[in-house]
């Protein structure tokens, strides 16, 4: 999986980079994340980030947050792809399911 980081207007400082990986790389857990693409920009004091993910399989997932701060922004972006692609994985699973046919017991009338 790569991540690739790019900033608008913003110095990306080395904690706040690992912050950041360490976050998306729990990610890796979905089998279909190949990239996952991040952007940081921060305008009047508000700390905004957004990000793609690419998939090996059917459309990309996207998030984005506004915080103060970056790393809470972080935290909830990580949440909404996270719950994305657990939903996502989910589905798929679902639709590749066996449905199970319930057993009907037979009485038997012996009169």
């Amino acid at each position: 999986m790569q991540i690739i980081i790019s900033g608008r207007h913003v110095e990306l400082a080395d904690s706040l980079r690992e912050h950041l990986e360490e976050r998306f790389e729990r990610l890796d857990r979905f089998d279909d994340v190949s990239r996952i693409e991040v952007t940081l920009s921060e305008e009047k004091k508000r700390c905004r980030i957004e990000a793609n993910v690419v998939t090996r399989r059917g459309p990309g997932v996207h998030g984005g947050a506004e915080s103060g701060d970056f790393r809470t922004a972080i935290d909830r972006v990580y949440e909404k792809l996270s719950r994305q692609l657990k939903s996502r994985r989910e589905k798929v699973r679902d639709h590749k399911a066996v449905p199970e046919i319930p057993v009907v017991a037979m009485e038997n009338d012996e009169s």
